[in-house]
């Protein structure tokens, strides 16, 4: 079983919130018996831990994966991978635009249309990143691509601006609410009840309502859920 964990930047709480995705991997009839393997890969800037280590008995770990460490040249080498070599490391924006301009042809090769906007949409998230608006659309503009730039722009800021924190408070929310249903459901808690700890662990306690709902005492939980 592959667990890939996409991040736009490092999260220092990465660690404990892969332990937590790990048990709810183990207790899932869909992964039983299976290995389980789980990997972060980070878009953006930054290093977060990839281990575990509580004494006495506690040691964990994962893989993380930098993009910023990639070989843009080797990304290059095809379209289905030349995305990627817009978030390798590089401080020069005329480089970045070059690259930007190098792989939207690139993605001119391809024979399917929904696979050549995939191509494109993904390039623009990603240059999203790393890259101003303003850069963005001069690189655009020098390479004379006939997209529709300014829809894919907006599809590209929509998923990455500052101005949609709202949007992704909501999705974490309930996110984090589903988790922590999920987890008490397996500790023996009838869904009912499990929805109302939930509900008062997302209320009160959001960044360890999962973590809470995983190792708190139920008798805890219980008296939580009725101060709520």
């Amino acid at each position: 079983m592959l667990h890939l964990e996409f991040q736009r930047r490092a999260d220092p709480r990465m660690a404990d919130r892969m332990l937590i995705y790990r048990g709810l991997l183990r207790v899932e009839p869909a992964c039983a018996g299976k290995r389980i393997q789980q990997h972060v890969i980070v878009l953006g800037e930054g290093r977060s831990p990839s281990r575990i280590d509580e004494p006495p008995d506690l040691v964990y770990a994962f893989e993380t994966h930098y993009v910023r460490d990639l070989d843009p040249a080797r990304a290059l080498t095809q379209p289905l991978t030349a995305p990627w070599a817009m978030l390798a490391g590089t401080l020069d924006h005329k480089e970045r635009e070059a690259r930007l301009i190098e792989i939207l042809r690139a993605a001119t090769s391809v024979d399917s249309k929904s696979l050549y906007r995939d191509l494109t949409r993904t390039t623009l998230a990603f240059a999203a990143i790393v890259m101003k608006r303003e850069d963005i659309e001069e690189a655009l503009r020098e390479a004379g691509m006939s997209i529709d730039n300014n829809n894919d722009l907006t599809w590209a800021d929509a998923l990455h601006a500052e101005g949609h924190a709202e949007g992704v408070v909501e999705g974490r929310l309930e996110g984090t609410h589903d988790d922590a249903v999920q987890l008490l459901v397996h500790r023996g808690v009838d869904e009912k009840r499990a929805k109302l700890i939930a509900e008062a662990l997302v209320s009160q306690a959001l960044p360890v309502a999962a973590k809470r709902a995983a190792f708190d005492s139920l008798d805890e939980l219980d008296a939580l859920a009725a101060e709520g």
